[in-house]
């Protein structure tokens, strides 16, 4: 995977447990494609840059960063509460115009009974891109004035037109091994701190690749 680079974002507020093994989990997944990680805390991985603010604009603003450290065409996010296979970095580059998005993602809750739920949505931790198109969309974004509630992802034509910038080209891909994202307690999502987010409605107690929901829970409380 020499086309790509991977930029792995943390506030390290996830339990010490889980971050060693989600590194684990992405290390075999990326193998020695190069990484630049952005925490709040020095981190011993790749390049590693120090972010000092949050919220949703700085999701953005550390990826710009990432992106214009980037020395390949394409760059892949990866967020310290999703596990990826090494089939999402492998399957689909898409257009030098075109954001895309991978589809095959699971939710699971680390409260309640453990239960996988399938969600079909294309989310910022799935994405992978143009190096040159994302640091012109952020960059366009950032000159104009970014609010923190009207940040969503790249190429989404609702978020775009919503902060008035150029629309651009989005599209989505699936691989037979999923994402899977984790619903936690140290989330930006109101309702996932207060454990009122709703689960979508396909569901399932295990699946290939990444086995029974009530052990890979166990992972992470």
């Amino acid at each position: 995977m020499n086309d790509i680079t991977i930029i792995f974002l943390t506030l390290n507020k996830v339990p010490e447990k889980w971050a060693k093994y989600h590194r684990q989990v992405l290390t075999e997944a990326i193998g020695d494609t190069p990484i630049i990680t952005i925490s709040k805390k020095p981190l011993d991985w790749g390049t590693n840059l120090i972010q000092k603010s949050e919220g949703h604009a700085n999701i953005y603003r550390q990826i710009l960063r990432g992106a214009k450290l980037a020395k390949t065409p394409y760059i892949a996010i990866a967020e310290d509460d999703t596990l990826y296979p090494k089939a999402h970095f492998i399957t689909y580059r898409p257009p030098m115009d075109t954001f895309t998005y991978n589809m095959s993602r699971w939710g699971i809750f680390t409260w309640g009974e453990p239960t996988y739920f399938l969600k079909p949505s294309m989310a910022n931790s799935s994405m992978i891109a143009p190096r040159d198109l994302t640091i012109e969309a952020l960059e366009e974004r950032f000159k104009k004035g970014v609010p923190d509630e009207k940040c969503g992802e790249l190429g989404k034509e609702k978020v775009e037109r919503g902060l008035g910038v150029t629309t651009r080209k989005i599209s989505s891909f699936y691989t037979v091994d999923p994402v899977l994202c984790f619903s936690h307690d140290f989330a930006f999502d109101r309702l996932e701190r207060t454990h009122r987010k709703r689960m979508w409605w396909i569901r399932v107690y295990d699946i290939p690749h990444w086995g029974k929901a009530s052990d890979i829970v166990k992972k992470f409380v």
